[in-house]
């Protein structure tokens, strides 16, 4: 005779809030980091490389810089971004933003771990920020809710947006 052991969980309204404030949180920050990069490359701003500086660092990487190539990437990359930190189809976003930093991942591994020499440690970092947002979606306080709520396209699945 074996002893079967269940747990069941509930959610409290305050723990519910803390959840919340913990997405809007880390939506803030992973957002909040990508989309000056973006903004950088595509621009120059925040001392930037701007399309010209960001297509040679691609050429230093020997991915291809030709044009639109560093155009349609920084574009990106300021767009998932910008989706990130409002919650805008949060887990299709982090999703791509991860491949997005995966790359940069690659790229960097031969350097080591570390990042102050250039390492993985950081695009790993942001990595894992993401995937935890690939997990959890938007929550609550995201553009992901008001999408749900008015059943806008995209959002026909209720158990893989929120």
């Amino acid at each position: 005779m074996s002893t079967r052991i269940t747990h069941e969980t509930t959610v409290r309204p305050g723990r519910e809030l803390l959840l919340d404030t913990a997405l809007v949180t880390l939506r803030i920050a992973a957002g909040g980091f990508l989309l000056p990069h973006g903004l950088a490359k595509l621009f120059g701003w925040f001392d930037g490389p701007g399309l010209s500086g960001f297509a040679a660092e691609l050429q230093g990487f020997a991915l291809p810089s030709f044009a639109p190539f560093p155009g349609i990437l920084a574009f990106l990359q300021t767009l998932l971004g910008l989706s990130v930190l409002l919650g805008a189809w949060t887990r299709l976003s982090a999703t791509l933003a991860m491949v997005f930093i995966g790359v940069t991942v690659i790229l960097n591994i031969s350097n080591g771990w570390f990042w102050n020499h250039h390492g993985a440690e950081y695009p790993v970092f942001w990595s894992l920020v993401l995937f935890s947002l690939l997990l959890m979606g938007g929550g609550h306080y995201s553009l992901d809710t008001l999408i749900r709520r008015y059943h806008l396209p995209g959002y026909e699945d209720e158990c893989c947006d929120s």
